[in-house]
């Protein structure tokens, strides 16, 4: 009865779950999402989510309208929010390092940029507002007159109050500058794990905003770091900087720099991992097939899905039977047990294709924030570049280096860095792949979509006529073998790495379209998309290398400092 009711309140979903913070409901394949109620009339309000896309915002996906209300769909955060891991990090006595503190700092910025290039305010950012995927990516959320419209909210006034600006205090609009006031609360929570302007009432927590009292940062933290919460702590908004200032910042650019590449090493270890189970999924249909489907190796490991949960075996207990030298054949044919219990147990947490579909969207998520990366770079240095390029030695020149110092967040100080990262980021180099990296966001995208649609196909097929279809293709595999084996005599011995198992893969377009094993297809379909997306990292590593030829500094006197 519940079901058949959630079906005429929600359609297309089924609800899972229901109490006063979250409504959870599924759709046909089995994917979660959240429901958020709102007064109807808000239509108009909520379509403008619709069409935020970006890959540290929260994905809004619809409106559904009801008899008495407004419904909005949006992604369920299963890494749950920002409140959430500060608190645990207080029960365990632990801090979070400052690169995790920059990591999503940073991240926060690039969609507040999005928010403001775009003339939008969000409205409600603090610690509850900040999401993470399951695959850890943080997100914006809760935008602040949405979130007010719900009518299932729930934040007090106290803990509110704690993230209002000055400004806002004192009667005076919510803007821009009140949304960098937030974001240095939320750094400094970060760091310390407390709000920046705690009090035991109301009223202590107005007098502190008002006269802008709060602990200083320890030295444990890099003076960059301190130096952003101070600035974006600043009473006047006029003395705080944009979010577009923040990123320009070169020790935020520099970040954004190590961390994409450092996220595009990851990718290529999870296509390592891709291959594994092509490979691993190769090996099994070689095995299946020379134990005649009779018993033996598809009877002893309790049929090919637990096979496949064998392969799977490193994604969720991160040792590989294959990497290892175990090799996928030698342990489901040798009986062993422990493998067997992993796959037991795993099945009964998650599903097979949940695994191989998490894989996928992690790939996913992390090749649009490095876009999103290589994109906010390309602006940052090109503007930096811009400021720098009159660099006569004049005094107006000098001026003017210091006030973009100044501006940035080291003053005089800060010039020799800035210099020098212009000139170490091939500007002209990052703004062109940067326009090109959109381009490949798109590729990528489709790439994955159409492995999504085979992981599904897969799965489905995964029973008895997979079985059939293997001997089938096998015969059918080695009938072509053995009929052209007079015409490619010799071919083996000039390719001594290729193993049966590698044979067993079609050779064409038309063997694939012949196939009719489910496995095999899926193999095949695994390879095409590690070498398309191998491609694909490629030309992302290739936008962010740095310059080669070593950096020219002889324009750092005209600032009156010595070049290095």
């Amino acid at each position: 009865m519940g079901n058949t009711q959630s079906a005429i309140k929600y359609p297309g979903y089924t609800l899972v779950s229901e109490d006063e913070q979250m409504i959870l409901v599924k759709n046909e394949g089995g994917d979660q999402f959240v429901i958020k109620k709102f007064d109807r009339g808000q239509e108009n309000n909520l379509n403008f989510l619709l069409q935020l896309d970006h890959p540290h915002i929260v994905h809004h996906k619809e409106v559904i309208a009801g008899p008495d209300c407004l419904y909005l769909v949006l992604e369920l955060c299963e890494g749950g929010d920002l409140t959430q891991k500060i608190k645990h990090k207080t029960q365990e006595a632990d801090t979070f390092s400052e690169n995790e503190i920059l990591d999503w700092t940073v991240k926060i910025c690039m969609a507040l940029k999005h928010l403001h290039d775009q003339q939008i305010l969000h409205k409600n950012l603090q610690p509850k507002s900040l999401f993470f995927t399951a695959c850890g990516i943080i997100r914006l959320g809760e935008f602040g007159d949405i979130y007010e419209w719900s009518t299932d909210a729930h934040t007090t006034d106290t803990e509110a109050l704690a993230y209002v600006a000055p400004e806002n205090l004192s009667g005076r609009p919510y803007d821009q500058k009140t949304e960098i006031w937030r974001l240095g609360c939320v750094i400094y929570e970060l760091c310390e794990l407390k709000c920046a302007f705690k009090a035991r009432n109301p009223v202590e927590i107005v007098t502190k905003i008002l006269t802008c009292s709060y602990e200083d940062l320890p030295n444990t933290f890099s003076e960059d770091l301190r130096q952003l919460v101070k600035d974006t702590l600043q009473k006047d908004p006029e003395h705080r900087p944009s979010v577009n200032e923040i990123l320009m910042r070169p020790f935020i650019i520099e970040h954004l720099h190590s961390m994409s590449i450092q996220t595009i090493e990851e990718l290529y270890k999870t296509l390592d991992v891709m291959r594994n189970l092509a490979d691993g999924l190769e090996t099994v249909h070689f095995n299946t097939t020379v134990s005649s489907l009779t018993g033996g190796v598809v009877g002893l490991a309790g049929g090919i899905t637990s096979i496949v949960g064998l392969i799977l075996t490193p994604f969720t207990l991160g040792a590989s039977l294959i990497v290892t030298g175990v090799g996928i054949g030698t342990a489901v044919a040798g009986g062993i047990t422990a493998g067997a219990s992993n796959i037991t147990n795993m099945v009964n947490q998650q599903t097979n294709r949940q695994k191989i579909t998490k894989i996928l969207t992690e790939f996913q998520e992390k090749i649009t924030s490095i876009i999103c990366c290589i994109q906010n770079i390309s602006t940052a240095v090109e503007t930096l570049q811009n400021e720098f390029s009159t660099s006569s030695g004049s005094l107006s020149s000098a001026q003017s280096g210091m006030r973009v110092g100044a501006r940035l967040g080291r003053g005089l100080g800060g010039i020799p860095e800035l210099l020098r990262l212009t000139q170490v980021i091939n500007v002209g180099k990052i703004a062109a792949q940067a326009a090109r990296a959109v381009r490949v966001a798109e590729a990528a995208t489709g790439v994955l979509s159409a492995l999504f649609i085979a992981v599904d196909v897969f799965f489905v097929f995964l029973d008895s006529r997979e079985i059939h279809n293997i001997r089938r293709d096998y015969a059918l595999k080695s009938s072509r073998q053995e009929s052209t084996s007079n015409q490619t005599t010799g071919l083996n011995d000039q390719s001594p790495n290729n193993s049966d198992t590698t044979n067993l893969l079609p050779s064409n377009t038309d063997q694939v379209e012949e196939m009719k094993s489910e496995t095999m297809k899926f193999v095949t379909k695994i390879k095409e998309t590690t070498e398309e997306l191998q491609t694909i990292l490629d030309t992302l590593r290739d936008a962010l290398n740095p310059n080669s030829e070593t950096p020219n500094t002889d324009n750092l006197e005209f600032v009156g400092l010595p070049p290095y």
